[in-house]
């Protein structure tokens, strides 16, 4: 007896229609895919009760002929490929000849089209797979799909959708992501009465700024890079700005919003180190590839991807972005303008020509770590590469503060910098782990690090576990500034420690070395953050003011002063204007 069947049409079809449409908005995104492919410059989706009783999908586009129409809602029937060798080079958002079939079963469906180059349209209703109406009609060129009582006959699919609030909060997101992949197409979004959004056609600088609005767009950084037959452009946010989730990350393939882990992984490693782990930064990222380097046809939503050569595209994007955040096409005033405008909302632009009214602006702005050289250019570039910047011009503290003392120490573990736009307070054990990190990172790329050797060289025993870790990193830790060398069965000799590290204790700061073993990022970035961690001044140690002036020196030099390895600020400033606030003052000269 024969327990194997093979499964009825009306049976099969539904479960082909169960993977392809799990939602309303489901629907509304095969819907856009075939619109867009079919070159509309104009789309209106009208949904109700979330999409659940109804929603309809308008565009301007190619239309469908009268005599494909039956044909379009049949099982795999497509325009856009005809054999399997075009799966390889796929150049449409749609291919698989399912969407249209998939939402009749489960729906009553009505698709009016007139094809462009036809005088008459027609139109089409189906209720599941028996089509109820067929008839000619008038209209413009274009498409316009009615889907009404969506999983009529699926009430266990329907019993779990979730409210129409949710399901509308979906759609409405889904047509934003589409809206930022296209934005030379008009696209509204209406539920019942109510517009939700309303899309004019665009510049992507444009659409970006409409879409993500005028909080964070100020804050990003635009982007364009190539790399052999790859590109990628878009924008991003600088580390001052992040968000707790990456809700506000959006990543296109060709033009097609995918979920890619790897994609993921690469922008949290370019911005190591800059942000805290639980941050993430603000991302609207376009990568083009040839079609043949990508597979689309792994996910039956076709979110996800799969690329030939990931770990090349990983490392095109990590390095594009982190090109960006270093700043190499960041002018001065930018950089001002920027990244303090999310910490220091009341900043105001840079517009003075004069050398010292830029001096003025700048110590308004809260030291940014500029070089008088730079100070006095027209509009200059910013250079990371440049020698250690002073925060001050040298010789000119008693203009800034005429009398005054520019620095002070609170509680022995905050920097307190005055400046003629208030004050600048800075983390002392923070900006010590920048500056030590930083450093430490250049030796590893090559450069010879400075080595500070003991009067008596130490002698450390060591487990099996940390002897087993000292040999793992034994062409590390020369390369950071340690000389050391094995002493016996278990035991080290340590000849010398990197130069600025005030936290040798006898060992113990090798010995935590040893112990880390990696966390979110690269092993060696991790060894690199325990090392500048352990190594910094500590809260409650005290400081001379050359110390203090050095150290603040030193920040700005490094490539990202404004947070420490594990992405946490370094400064803060307090505005003159909001402690005047504070106290009910006036700003009347009078009152002063």
């Amino acid at each position: 007896m024969s327990v194997i069947r093979t499964l009825p049409p009306e049976v099969s079809s539904r479960i082909a229609a169960g993977e392809v449409i799990e939602r309303p908005l489901s629907v509304v995104k095969e819907l856009l895919d075939n619109a867009l492919d079919a070159h509309a410059s104009r789309i209106v989706i009208d949904i109700g009760e979330g999409g659940k009783s109804y929603i309809r999908v308008e565009d301007d586009g190619d239309g469908i002929t009268a005599v494909d129409l039956p044909v379009a809602v049949e099982n795999f029937s497509t325009s856009k490929i005809r054999r399997s060798e075009d799966l390889a080079n796929v150049q449409t958002l749609g291919f698989r000849g399912e969407a249209l079939a998939s939402i009749r079963t489960v729906s009553t469906l009505t698709i009016a089209s007139r094809f462009r180059e036809e005088d008459i349209g027609r139109q089409m209703q189906w209720r599941g797979n028996a089509c109820i109406k067929d008839e000619p009609c008038v209209r413009n060129p274009g498409t316009e799909i009615g889907v009404r009582d969506l999983f009529y006959d699926f009430p266990a699919r329907r019993k779990f959708l979730a409210k129409d609030t949710a399901e509308r909060r979906r759609i409405a997101s889904l047509v934003q992501t589409f809206a930022l992949a296209f934005p030379e197409v008009g696209f509204t979004l209406r539920d019942g009465e109510s517009e939700i959004y309303a899309y004019a056609p665009s510049s992507l600088r444009e659409r970006v700024e409409a879409i993500l609005g005028n909080e964070i767009f100020p804050n990003l950084k635009t982007f364009d890079e190539r790399f052999g037959r790859m590109s990628i452009h878009g924008f991003t946010s600088l580390p001052a700005f992040t968000r707790s989730n990456r809700s506000h990350q959006y990543h296109f393939v060709n033009r097609r919003s995918v979920h890619d882990r790897m994609i993921s992984h690469a922008i949290r490693q370019a911005y190591e180190s800059l942000i805290p782990g639980d941050r993430f930064p603000v991302v609207v990222l376009f990568l083009e590839v040839p079609p043949e380097e990508i597979d689309i046809n792994v996910h039956p939503a076709k979110a996800e991807i799969r690329f030939r050569r990931q770990a090349e595209v990983h490392r095109f994007v990590s390095t594009a972005l982190r090109e960006v955040l270093r700043g190499n096409t960041i002018s001065f005033q930018e950089k001002v303008e920027s990244i303090y405008r999310n910490i220091f909302p009341s900043a105001t632009p840079l517009r003075s020509d004069s050398a010292a009214a830029r001096q003025s602006d700048y110590d308004q702005h809260v030291p940014t770590g500029g070089d008088t050289s730079l100070l006095g250019e027209e509009n200059p570039t910013w250079n990371l590469h440049e020698a250690p910047l002073s925060l001050f011009e040298e010789g000119d503290a008693s203009a800034v503060m005429p009398g005054g003392k520019l620095y002070w120490q609170l509680h022995q573990s905050f920097i307190l910098i005055q400046i003629r736009g208030g004050l600048v307070i800075v983390d002392q054990h923070a900006a010590h782990e920048r500056i030590l990190f930083n450093a430490a990172k250049k030796n590893i790329q090559g450069e010879s690090p400075a080595v500070q050797s003991l009067l008596f060289p130490a002698t450390l025993e060591l487990t099996a576990a940390e002897f087993e870790r000292f040999e793992e990193l034994s062409g590390m830790l020369p390369r950071i500034g340690f000389e050391a060398e094995p002493f016996g069965l278990r035991s080290i000799i340590i000849r010398g420690i990197p130069s600025g590290a005030r936290n040798w204790n006898d060992g113990t700061l090798l010995r935590d070395i040893l112990h880390e073993r990696g966390g979110h990022g690269s092993g060696i970035e991790e060894v690199l953050k325990t090392y500048a961690c352990r190594s910094a001044v500590k809260a409650g140690a005290r400081l001379s003011t050359s110390e203090m002036e050095g150290l603040t020196d030193q920040l700005f030099a490094t490539d990202f002063p404004f947070t420490c390895p594990h992405g946490r600020p370094t400064m803060l400033r307090v505005d003159l204007a909001d402690l005047e606030r504070r106290f009910q003052r006036t700003v009347s000269s009078a009152e002063k």
